[in-house]
């Protein structure tokens, strides 16, 4: 273990020697090398980002009140333009995109406002809708759909965007922001916003722009209108949540990733009990890759005086689909369901509708994570479950009767959560696998050779060192998993911040302290891109 500590540290600190400090200090040099950082992909992970952000505070208190919105929305197309930037190849496309697509959305918002009979109102929100996800489907889907019918029909259509889809990071979500805002206005739930600053801002406001979480009007819009001054108390709670935000982020996902990537690349070359390691490991790294990111994200918007949405609440934790849902990727479950499933009818036209509603939702969410059919597969399952448990609801309430485990509330809720989390983790493979021939290659071989892995204690090291455990912290990783889920389980009565108000002084800062440690020790520094990112 203090080998494998001492390795990561040498690397890290041969990387602050060759980046960092190779070069005599000047203001220039400096300014140069941020720059050629920047170009390399700005994302929260980067040294560049740490550098820049408390510039960005700063000068945001520093600046006259007129001016802050429009210094917020100069950063946000700053990093944003650096965000879309690949291997030191800039994408101008993705800012152009951004900002024509917010500024049609604002102008087509204060014309909806505008025209108070409901017909041309809502043939002025069709077609914003349709522009708006129209460069979503093109950008994302055509080549999809476009190999679906080549395969069904043995066409030979060719299909390839102008635009790139990993270029214009953050599609998805502020697309989606975009036709929310439409919507809302259209509904009279929000007034069109007539500073176009401000809306552009909501639009693109850094912290959420590339992955969220999905921010309404009636969410960040009016926070725009708000005088933001500097409290110490909220800037210490917004560096905490960053700080938490890192840990996940760096120590768990990244050294989550490094195992990862040898059992979901080669399904054939392992036993079950390694694959079934890798799957069980991918639903916790994907967890602690996007709650880190909106955990960061909620930490920086807090310190800049804005209060973003929650996007989860201890989703592992729920007892079934629907209350997965309810505590995974929040933002989006809300927008799915007050976009889609309640216009479609939502649970008010009997149960065949219901049913077939659910399934929509359900599919429409699987292809905005991705164009394959992997993630179609998965909202499938997610759609099945959620299906399965409203049509058994009956049944399995008579079961816990005649059994009476509905006495026994402990050991049911433990079936209830056992059930859910296996359900969960299950669907995961189609979400993380390449191929549909890989996740079922992964599925179909978990029974084999499962408990020769388990014989002894030097076979399940062998089992363990197959799939690179101890090459990529593999004990720190366990350890740091069972913090974030004991953390977990503080936030059951009350929000984790505020258990740690209360915690003592020395107590609070020594674990400050320990985190901070613990990313320095164990963390992965190589920028890899959110998972979220990608969608």
């Amino acid at each position: 273990m203090m080998q494998v500590l001492a390795q990561h540290w040498q690397e890290l600190w041969s990387f602050l020697e060759r980046e960092v400090f190779s070069q005599p200090f000047s203001a220039s040099g400096f300014a140069g090398w941020l720059l050629t950082q920047a170009q390399k992909g700005l994302s929260f992970t980067s040294i560049v980002f740490l550098l820049l952000f408390p510039v960005c505070v700063f000068l945001y208190y520093l600046l006259p009140r007129a001016l802050r919105n429009f210094w917020l929305l100069v950063c946000s197309y700053v990093f944003y333009w650096f965000a879309a930037c690949n291997g030191g190849v800039s994408h101008p496309e993705a800012l152009i995109a951004l900002a024509a697509l917010s500024l049609f959305s604002y102008l087509l918002a204060l014309l909806i406002d505008a025209v108070p009979a409901a017909l041309p109102r809502r043939l002025l929100l069709a077609a914003g809708l349709l522009a708006d996800l129209g460069l979503l489907f093109y950008v994302k889907y055509t080549e999809f759909f476009a190999g679906l019918l080549n395969d069904a029909f043995g066409l030979s259509l060719q299909a390839r965007p102008a635009l790139s889809a990993a270029a214009l990071i953050g599609l998805s979500f502020y697309t989606l922001a975009a036709a929310g805002y439409l919507i809302d206005v259209c509904r009279g739930v929000s007034p069109a916003e007539k500073n176009p600053v401000k809306c552009l801002l909501f639009l693109s406001f850094f912290p959420q722009i590339v992955s969220g979480p999905i921010c309404r009007s009636t969410d960040l819009l009016h926070q725009m209108n708000h005088v933001h001054t500097y409290q110490q108390k909220q800037v210490s709670a917004g560096l905490r949540r960053m700080l938490w935000g890192y840990f996940k982020k760096l120590v768990i996902s990244e050294n989550a990733a490094a195992i990862l990537k040898l059992g979901f690349a080669r399904p054939n070359y392992y036993n079950g009990f390694q694959l079934l390691v890798c799957a069980l490991l991918y639903t916790v790294q994907l967890y602690a890759d996007f709650s880190g990111y909106c955990d960061i994200a909620l930490g920086a918007g807090q310190i800049l005086g804005f209060s973003l949405p929650e996007n989860f609440r201890r989703p592992y934790a729920a007892r079934s689909i629907a209350e997965f849902w309810d505590r995974w990727h929040i933002t989006l479950s809300r927008w799915l369901q007050d976009y889609i499933y309640i216009p479609l009818g939502g649970s008010r036209r009997g149960l065949a509708r219901i049913c077939a509603n659910i399934m929509v939702v359900f599919l429409v969410s699987g292809l905005w994570h991705g164009a394959g059919l992997t993630f179609v597969v998965w909202g499938a399952l997610h759609g099945l479950y959620s299906v399965l448990s409203r049509l058994t609801r009956r049944p399995r309430a008579f079961v816990c009767r005649v059994t009476r485990l509905d006495r026994a509330r402990p050991l049911h809720a433990f079936f209830q959560w056992l059930l859910t989390f296996a359900e969960v983790s299950f669907a995961w493979i189609f979400f993380r696998a390449e191929t549909l021939d890989d996740a079922v290659t992964l599925i179909s071989r978990l029974p084999l050779r499962f408990g020769a892995a388990l014989a002894s204690r030097e076979a399940l090291v062998r089992a363990l060192t197959g799939i690179g455990f101890y090459k990529n912290n593999g004990v720190v990783l366990v350890c740091a998993i069972a913090v974030m889920f004991f953390a977990e389980a503080l936030q059951h009565r009350r929000p984790l911040a505020e258990t740690v108000g209360r915690c003592p002084f020395v107590l609070r800062w020594a674990g400050y302290y320990a985190l901070l440690a613990c990313i320095l020790l164990c963390g992965v520094f190589n920028a890899t891109p959110f998972i979220y990112g990608q969608f």
